[in-house]
């Protein structure tokens, strides 16, 4: 249960720190230092992202957990794939095929 606490507290800091940040990186810095800056906050918010996945598929999230995984998804969306949901998509297939899954071994 520990580690399910975890997730939970880690993700919700993860998501506010990130909106956070979002929302002041257009004034506080340079042109050059803001694609750093969002290329950074994209790369936080795909890891949380694929934590939140990780977790859905080993186990039914609770109510906080859902809603952190949920802002954490539309600031995906939005910041790393423009809104696009077809990118995001592309971008997710991407990785599983990249990284198979271990399955049963079919007996056949």
């Amino acid at each position: 249960m520990t580690n399910h606490r975890s997730l939970t507290v880690a993700a919700t800091m993860a998501a506010s720190i990130l909106l956070a940040t979002s929302a002041s990186i257009a004034h506080a810095q340079t042109p050059e230092s803001n694609y750093a800056a969002i290329d950074r906050d994209v790369r936080s918010l795909k890891t949380a992202y694929l934590r939140c996945e990780q977790a859905a598929n080993e186990r039914l999230l609770d109510l906080g957990e859902a809603a952190t995984c949920s802002v954490i998804y539309e600031e995906l969306l939005k910041i790393g794939f423009g809104g696009e949901f077809k990118r995001l998509l592309a971008w997710w297939d991407d990785l599983r095929v990249a990284e198979p899954r271990e399955e049963p071994i079919d007996a056949h």
